[in-house]
């Protein structure tokens, strides 16, 4: 993981006219914003132009790339917008709520000690999580794979930080329920 130090000099040299810089922020990122758009629009191929998209559009504003101040809320918050117009302008699917967009979680990449966790117990864990209603779902994500903070997760989905914090106690709450229940049986 590249320091805050790392990535505004690669910001800097964006900046400056360097295309050499955004690979490493590409290398950096993209992966997590592919998910992210993926779990919205449901199809790879579109999230990938979502993403090249994105990438795209930093190039094209990158005068002022080197006063964003937290470039990872920034790259979510312009895939989720870029994926809705991507959504809109395809009429695909449409929607008007977070509780409309459904998002699949692998546990895997919530618990890398999964290894250690019975199949039994993942399974539970898994169908949890699936069970968790959408925008639930949507912030646990945000929260626990991609680890942004509740106040980037409130800035890019346009929230306020208490939903956030009752939604992740929710879902923190039913998983509780579900490892209890399994383990009962």
């Amino acid at each position: 993981m590249k320091n805050d130090l790392q990535i505004q000099n690669l910001l800097d040299r964006i900046s400056k006219n360097d295309e050499k810089a955004l690979q490493p922020l590409f290398e950096l990122y993209g992966d997590g914003l592919l998910r992210f758009s993926v779990s919205i629009i449901k199809k790879k191929e579109l999230a990938e132009e979502v993403v090249c998209d994105v990438f795209f559009q930093l190039w094209l504003q990158r005068k002022k790339a080197s006063s964003i101040e937290n470039i990872k809320a920034y790259l979510f918050t312009a895939t989720k917008n870029t994926t809705l117009n991507y959504l809109e302008k395809e009429k695909r699917v449409r929607f008007s709520t977070l509780e409309d967009i459904s998002v699949t979680l692998p546990i895997d990449e919530i618990c890398p000690e999964t290894e250690l966790i019975s199949a039994e117990l993942r399974n539970a864990i898994e169908q949890a999580i699936q069970r968790l209603p959408e925008r639930c779902k949507l912030i646990f994500s945000l929260a626990k794979i991609e680890q942004f903070k509740y106040k980037e997760i409130a800035q890019i989905l346009g929230i306020s930080v208490k939903t956030i914090d009752h939604q992740l106690t929710i879902a923190i709450k039913k998983i509780g329920e579900a490892i209890e229940q399994h383990l009962k049986n």
